[in-house]
């Protein structure tokens, strides 16, 4: 890590540990927000494929993966409604590095963007990420708008860690199936007491993250769904999701799917999740997951963890693993019916309410001769390891 990137970890870290004013009236009319801050630095022992093959941006390849991610939330609420608003600002870290939403060192959402006559690839998103209103009443609640629906579902507060401070879940925990990215979207959740509930999502199948423009696939016809069920008390989470994308053509930033004339194909996926909660320091949990679709890199994973609690310390400690669905890999590295094994270990430190300090190993091998490019394969190679480091803030006002 060189000595410009620790700067501005450090600055961040000390910018966000400063006071700010306690949240407890969170159900009160008014106004109220936050600020979500995230810096993460990964290092591999093997080169990766960092962005998706396209023709129109050449290829990143390398072991590093940075991202410096900053969310700002404004609300409003007013009697049983509430109005929101997010402005989000998402960029690479170092030069070479990978830039992604989620894991910095699998895939991440570079894309391109159209500037005059030609394309450029990008590493940023910097702007207007939701947009929406909620109606909240009884047990029922009802958003529309511009939406980032990932919040909505595959949610489990037992075992993914201090949500306040960013998601740690497995690394593997969503590998089958990406969710459907901030987009025009109406969710519906219906609450029935004793912690049973059910969410109902219907919007765009992927959506600009950073304009209003998120409705493109919506009006050409293209939507994607989720239904979920819940049950949760302060012991035991259980759900059951559902969840199809059609084949849909645009992403951020004009980009469109590389095949002229064609759409990403659709894909329906079903995931069962279940955590339990021993005592004070213990925890489990488990996902599986199933996704149908010819674009489908991997189709089956299958997710087991523990979660440890002392103090200001927790850990979270999972294994994986995913099967390679297709011979059409990138490069051709990995091979259909290959299973990827990911041993996850994470080591997280309150500094105190608001800022968290993260440490993650990962063990990534293949079960065929190579790994896929995106973990570690580009070389060949059937093994990879991966230490991280992060610093996540929540700052609520």
């Amino acid at each position: 890590m060189d000595a410009k990137l620790s700067i501005l970890m450090i600055a961040t870290l000390f910018s966000c540990a400063a006071q700010a004013r306690d949240a407890a009236q969170e159900s009160s009319d008014g106004w109220r927000g936050f600020l979500l801050d995230n810096v993460t630095f990964q290092q591999s022992t093997q080169d990766a494929l960092r962005n998706r093959h396209s023709p129109f941006r050449p290829d990143l390849v390398t072991d590093q993966g940075g991202r410096l991610q900053n969310l700002f939330v404004l609300q409003f609420k007013q009697g049983d409604w509430t109005v929101m608003g997010s402005y989000a600002d998402n960029r690479t870290l170092g030069g070479g590095s990978a830039y992604s939403l989620t894991n910095p060192m699998a895939f991440g959402v570079n894309t391109v963007e159209t500037v005059g006559t030609s394309r450029e690839a990008v590493d940023y998103k910097s702007g207007l990420h939701e947009l929406a209103a909620t109606y909240l009443k009884g047990g029922t609640m009802v958003m529309l708008g511009k939406i980032d629906t990932s919040n909505w579902y595959l949610a489990d507060p037992i075992f993914g860690g201090d949500l306040n401070h960013g998601n740690d879940y497995g690394n593997a925990a969503t590998r089958v199936v990406a969710p459907p990215f901030p987009s025009v979207a109406l969710v519906v959740k219906q609450d029935y007491g004793n912690g049973l509930s059910l969410t109902g999502i219907a919007g765009d199948a992927f959506g600009d993250r950073e304009t209003l423009d998120a409705a493109r696939n919506l009006v050409k016809g293209d939507p994607a769904y989720v239904v979920e069920l819940n049950f949760q008390d302060q012991q035991q989470h259980y759900q059951l999701t559902f969840n199809h994308i059609d084949a849909f053509r645009f992403f951020d930033k004009d980009a469109v799917w590389p095949v002229p004339g064609e759409k990403a194909p659709q894909v329906n996926a079903v995931m069962a999740s279940a955590s339990y909660r021993f005592n004070k320091s213990w925890a489990g949990f488990g996902r599986a997951s199933y996704a149908k679709g010819e674009g489908q890199l991997e189709d089956v994973n299958f997710l087991v963890g523990m979660r440890y609690d002392l103090g200001k310390f927790y850990a979270l400690v999972s294994q994986s693993a995913t099967r390679v669905g297709t011979d059409n890999t990138p490069y051709q590295q990995g091979a259909k019916g290959d299973i990827t094994f990911v041993s996850e270990l994470t080591l997280n430190y309150k500094l105190n309410s608001f800022v968290t300090l993260g440490m993650t190993y990962d063990m990534y091998h293949s079960s065929g001769d190579s790994l896929l490019a995106k973990d570690g394969g580009w070389n060949g190679a059937k093994r990879n390891q991966v230490m991280g480091l992060r610093v996540t803030s929540f700052l609520p006002f």
